[in-house]
């Protein structure tokens, strides 16, 4: 997701043992949704969780998925521009 007015990558992540994961653009997309609105809800079909559905809780950050709470931040890159030459 981009922030076209300040040039920067917004991406959701979850832990997953000592490493931060990208999650699936779908995932990513449903999860800024319900942190945008503070709020709580199932997502029926994670591509990054093998197409089940996991719990998102956006005002506590996790994720729930079989039992297992995991992790998730919202993290920041800025966008790289390049120079065409001429």
């Amino acid at each position: 997701m981009v922030n076209r007015r300040s040039n920067t990558i917004v991406q959701w992540v979850y832990t997953s043992g000592s490493n931060w994961t990208p999650l699936d653009q779908y995932t990513q997309q449903s999860i800024e949704v319900l942190w945008c609105q503070n709020a709580c809800s199932w997502i029926h079909s994670s591509p990054s969780f093998g197409g089940q559905a996991v719990f998102v809780d956006a005002a506590e950050l996790t994720i729930t998925h079989c039992g297992c709470a995991y992790t998730i931040a919202r993290r920041y890159e800025k966008q790289r521009t390049y120079n065409r030459r001429q």
